[in-house]
C-alpha cells in the first residue's frame, strides 16, 4: 500500500515509540514496522488517500488461552472491518510448519447476513499463509470478514517457544492492498496436559470443540476489534461441569 514517504517516516518513527510502550500503532502495509510484543489479539486501523481518509481495520488474535501443545491444535480469527469498502482477500500467516486442519470463512451477506461458510478446500494455502478469496465482500453497514483458521502444531514444536503470526487483506480501493506479519499475535508452545497426553483432546472424550466459531462465539464476529476468550471460561465451564 503505496504512502507518501514522509507520512511512512512519520509513521514509522510514532510505531518505533508506541509499540516500545506496548501499544499497537495503524500502520499502511508498506510502511517498515517492528513486531509488537507478543500478545493473544493485535488490532492495526490505518487511513489513506485511497480511502479518502477513512479508517480500515485488521484484528487477529488467538481462541482460547494462547497455548498449545505439540502435536495439537491451535486456531486462530482474523477479521477486517472499515468504511464500506469491498474486501476480496482475507490473509492468516501462520508459523512455519503449522498444517492446516480447517479454514471457514464469514461475511455479512446482502440476504441472510453474517454466516459460517467452509473454505478449507477453496482456500489459498502456502508459503505460510492461507487466504481466502472472493469476488468482494461488503464492509458497508459494520459489516465484518472474518477467517477462521485451525492448524496443527508440528510434533517437534520446542515447548516454551513463543509463535508469533501475521495477517492481510485486500481492500478494493487504491493502494488497498495490506499485510501485516508479523502482527505480534503469538502462541506459546506448552507441555501436554494429562487429557492431551493420554487421548489426544477434548474433542476425544465427546465435549466437543472449544475452537470452532459457533453460535456460541458469533456475537464477537460482528465486532471488529472484539476477542473471543471471555467465552472460553464458559465453555471451560460446561466441560468441567460434565465431568463432574
Amino acid at each position: 500500500m503505496s504512502r507518501p514517504s514522509l507520512r511512512r517516516l512519520a509513521a514509522a518513527t510514532a510505531a518505533a515509540t508506541l509499540v516500545a510502550t506496548g501499544v499497537t500503532v495503524g500502520l499502511g502495509a508498506s510502511v517498515a514496522q517492528a513486531a509488537p510484543a507478543c500478545a493473544l489479539n493485535q488490532s492495526v486501523t490505518d487511513s489513506w488517500a485511497g480511502s479518502l481518509w477513512t479508517p480500515y481495520t485488521v484484528s487477529k488474535e488467538v481462541v482460547g488461552d494462547g497455548t498449545v501443545a505439540p502435536g495439537h491444535t491451535v486456531t486462530y480469527l482474523t477479521k477486517v472491518s472499515g468504511s464500506g469498502a469491498l474486501v476480496n482477500q482475507i490473509r492468516d500467516f501462520h508459523p512455519a510448519g503449522f498444517q492446516l486442519v480447517k479454514a471457514r470463512l464469514n461475511v455479512k451477506w446482502l440476504v441472510g447476513d453474517q454466516q459460517w461458510e467452509d473454505v478449507t478446500g477453496t482456500a489459498v494455502v502456502g508459503n505460510n499463509a492461507v487466504i481466502a478469496k472472493g469476488g468482494g465482500w461488503t464492509t458497508a453497514g459494520g459489516g465484518v470478514i472474518a477467517l477462521e483458521t485451525t492448524y496443527k502444531v508440528p510434533d517437534n514444536a520446542t515447548v516454551g517457544s513463543k509463535l508469533d503470526s501475521g495477517a492481510g487483506t485486500n481492500i478494493v480501493l487504491a493502494a488497498g492492498d495490506w499485510n501485516i506479519n508479523p502482527m505480534g499475535v503469538c502462541v506459546t508452545v506448552r507441555p501436554p496436559n494429562p487429557v492431551e497426553a493420554g487421548s489426544g483432546s477434548l474433542e476425544d472424550l465427546g465435549f466437543g470443540s472449544v475452537n470452532t466459531g459457533s453460535g456460541q462465539v458469533f456475537g464477537s464476529i460482528t465486532d471488529p476489534q472484539g476477542s473471543i476468550t471471555n467465552v472460553v471460561g464458559g465453555i471451560l465451564g460446561n466441560v468441567l461441569g460434565n465431568l463432574s
